[in-house]
């Protein structure tokens, strides 16, 4: 397994919690325990490094920003094609629902296009297609 760009207070709770997952057993009954030595390594590797679950949040929320951020923004403007999609199927075996046309209505009043120059061209395409396609439908937004 590989784990990049994630802070390592996330990157240490990801590899204990898949070593722990590892090490488990198929056999549910009790195991004879092993015995102990000096130099043998934990075999919970949460107990040895416990982080909180305000700590893993922290480390979420520090990851990085940016890139969540313009995920968000991709997202969002993936949804405004997808719409464009549908309403294309719908205007091919007839008219298209109002719901849809409502639906895609409030997507354009609520869209914001992104800063980021490349995402946000594509953005203002998708939003100015939709803002067409409701016009056909003597609908504005």
């Amino acid at each position: 397994m590989r784990i990049d760009n994630v802070a390592s207070v996330l990157r240490q709770t990801l590899l204990a919690a898949t070593a722990g997952k590892a090490s488990a057993g198929v056999f549910d009954g009790p195991a004879a325990p092993a015995p102990p030595t000096a130099a043998a390594a934990p075999t919970n590797l949460v107990t040895a490094n416990p982080v909180s679950s305000v700590q893993m949040l922290i480390a979420l929320a520090a990851t990085d920003p940016v890139v969540e951020r313009r995920r968000k923004l991709a997202a969002e403007t993936d949804r405004g094609l997808s719409m464009l999609e549908r309403l294309h199927r719908d205007l091919a075996t007839g008219e298209p629902s109002p719901e849809r046309l409502r639906e895609m209505a409030a997507w354009v009043e609520g869209f914001t296009p992104p800063d980021d120059p490349a995402l946000g061209e594509v953005a203002r395409e998708i939003e100015l297609r939709v803002r067409v396609e409701l016009a056909k439908h003597d609908l504005t937004a």
